[in-house]
């Protein structure tokens, strides 16, 4: 190479270093005006002894990913020992970052105190959440109606060693996953498969089914669920106290229920064989002696059940046992009186 191709080599050298030197300024002068933010974790991890930047703190959207790279590699104060922990707090996590950062234009938002433990691994509550809804998921196929995850709550973090396993399972044995809340366990568990530890995690299952619903105010006293009474919707039915009906069967209600407001299992019985103001055929039956009078019933009786009976040529009331919807049988052991 020539003198003269030289000369322009360095020139050119020269304007470029320039013209990065300029843009650096350009940017720390911008950034002075409009600082980079940065969030300070909660709690972490550290690998060496001494704590990085970048494994305490997460840049916000924005941040020049080369500054980042740069800026993230300054070493901080020192880690505690290997195993351990060590506690710095809000009051002195400013004074603590500015010290090693200096003039840097970043900004903070910094938790209550911050949780560093050296060496190890730790998962944040994003993370931890979505254990949960992938542990969750394939079990929730077994429900009836369009069943999803609508809540989760984990901590806000889990430290485990470097070779653990974190899992998720059901608390308590034989504990089945429905429409409610669904209490679990975090199990972390060591190489060996020993359980290092258990964390305590709860989701909310949301199971949108049909339903019947009271199309009006209906009480016991308007007998048989119809579907003038009744209609079926679509209703997340996992904070019900108890299993909805499920539309099958004669039924009536045994409580009043609200215009709108889901029937539950536990609100019907079964429509009883014989109800009060029946006209029915009572039958003495003991040994060869059998006796039949008409009667009228003056209680509700289910098919076997007991039912009070007021016979109709002697008007006394016997309780007998309902055979089927038109006879009401006394025992050989003799019906208990009452007086009219």
């Amino acid at each position: 190479m020539n003198t003269g191709t030289s000369r322009r080599a360095a020139v050119c050298a020269e304007a470029v270093f320039l013209l990065a030197a300029c843009g650096m300024i350009l940017v720390w002068a911008c950034a002075a005006q409009a600082a980079w933010r940065l969030r300070i974790l909660p709690a972490a991890c550290a690998a060496g002894d001494r704590v990085m930047l970048k494994e305490i703190a997460v840049p916000d959207p924005g941040f020049p990913e080369d500054a980042w790279t740069i800026l993230g590699a300054t070493a901080l104060w020192d880690a505690p020992a290997p195993g351990q922990s060590s506690i710095m707090s809000l009051a002195e996590l400013p004074g603590a970052l500015r010290a090693h950062l200096r003039e840097a234009p970043v900004e903070y938002q910094l938790p209550t105190q911050l949780l560093v433990r050296r060496g190890g691994r730790i998962m944040y509550r994003p993370e931890l959440e979505n254990l949960v809804v992938d542990f969750l998921t394939p079990q929730l196929a077994g429900l009836s109606g369009q069943a999803s995850v609508a809540g989760v709550e984990t901590p806000e973090y889990l430290f485990f060693g470097e070779n653990d396993r974190v899992g998720v399972e059901l608390a308590g044995s034989g504990a089945t996953v429905g429409p409610g809340h669904v209490d679990l366990r975090l199990a972390v568990t060591e190489p060996d498969g020993r359980t290092a530890s258990k964390v305590v995690a709860r989701a909310v299952v949301s199971l949108m089914a049909q339903v019947a619903v009271a199309r009006r105010p209906v009480n016991p006293r308007d007998g048989a669920l119809t579907p003038e009474l009744v209609s079926f919707e679509k209703r997340n039915v996992a904070g019900l106290k108890s299993r909805p009906w499920d539309g099958s069967g004669a039924v009536r209600l045994v409580r009043g229920i609200g215009q709108g407001q889901v029937i539950l299992a536990d609100d019907v019985e079964p429509m009883p064989l014989v109800q009060k103001g029946d006209k029915v055929t009572l039958v003495y039956e003991g040994g060869r002696v059998r006796l039949a009078v008409d009667g009228l019933a003056e209680s509700d009786g289910a098919p076997g059940g007991p039912v009070t009976v007021r016979n109709l040529q002697s008007e006394r009331k016997v309780t007998g046992s309902v055979r089927d919807k038109n006879t009401v049988v006394v025992s050989a052991n003799g019906p208990k009186r009452y007086q009219p």
